[in-house]
């Protein structure tokens, strides 16, 4: 009789492809309801989150002609208070993608994202996430206030030149359906969606049923295989193990594992579905 250990499968980074910056900030003070970037000094050594020189210094690591898009993403990232000059410089390395609930989109700010982009070659992609074209649905799933704010940052990036995708978290029974509600909502405000405009993600966290671990598909293409995040706390393997030990490859973007091990249910469900699901997978 013999002994053995039971070693989750294990996958290999490519190339990396895609690069995600996590600008997540937490509250320091729910009292009175301040921001690490407003309640604290700017001159303040060991802040809470990522700054511009780290990035810098990051991306000084990486080779640039392998980088495909650079995404950035967070809670409130667009408050960064460098975050203009963090763009501007990420713009420079590959095209940027933001993720965002359309907080800090205006029309002001719109037009001053398009002169952003205009000023080189690489294109500024927005992710906004609104989960269900009935404002009442939305708003229960999202929080109170998410559906408005999410239609009129919509509408003030399509009325400057941007093509919004929508990112909607769902069952993969609601996408047929979603997606013709979507376009119905779109035509009252002369915005044309199409199927690059909607990027639909399965609820791999919280499933509602144990269907989305039956199937896997022998020709799997994972976000980890061509992407690792960057944040504050080292670098991750994916979005979706973000801040968990299990999916930490490393401390830099110079000295990072290029393995990922399968052994969260997360993962498994990922890899169940068989596709990227936070990258640009247009081909």
């Amino acid at each position: 009789m013999y002994n053995s250990i039971i070693q989750a499968e294990c996958v290999a980074l490519n190339e990396l492809n895609d690069l995600f910056i996590d600008l997540d900030y937490t509250k320091c003070n729910e009292k009175r309801g301040f921001n690490v970037y407003r309640s604290r000094s700017f001159n303040q050594k060991n802040k809470k989150y990522l700054q511009l020189d780290e990035i810098k210094e990051a991306l000084k690591m990486i080779d640039k002609t392998k980088l495909k898009f650079i995404y950035i993403t967070g809670k409130n990232s667009m408050s960064h208070p460098e975050f203009n000059h963090i763009l501007r410089h990420c713009l420079t390395y590959a095209s940027v993608t933001i993720f965002t609930d359309g907080s800090n989109i205006n029309d002001k700010k719109s037009r001053f994202l398009k002169r952003v982009e205009e000023e080189g070659n690489n294109e500024i992609i927005f992710k906004v996430e609104i989960n269900h074209y009935d404002e009442k649905t939305n708003d229960e799933i999202s929080g109170r206030g998410s559906f408005r704010k999410a239609l009129h940052a919509i509408n003030s990036l399509n009325k400057y030149g941007f093509n919004p995708i929508l990112l909607i978290n769902c069952e993969k029974s609601q996408i047929n359906d979603l997606k013709e509600g979507f376009k119905e909502l779109g035509q009252k405000f002369k915005f044309e969606t199409e199927d690059i405009n909607f990027s639909f993600i399965p609820n791999i966290k919280n499933p509602k049923d144990s269907e989305a671990i039956e199937k896997t598909n022998s020709n799997i293409k994972l976000d980890c295989m061509s992407c690792r995040i960057l944040a504050k706390s080292g670098v991750y393997n994916c979005p979706i193990l973000l801040n968990d030990y299990r999916g930490r490859s490393g401390g830099n973007l110079q000295d990072f594992s290029k393995k990922c091990y399968l052994e969260t249910g997360e993962c498994q469900r990922c890899k169940a579905n068989g596709r990227p699901l936070y990258i640009n997978n247009w081909n």
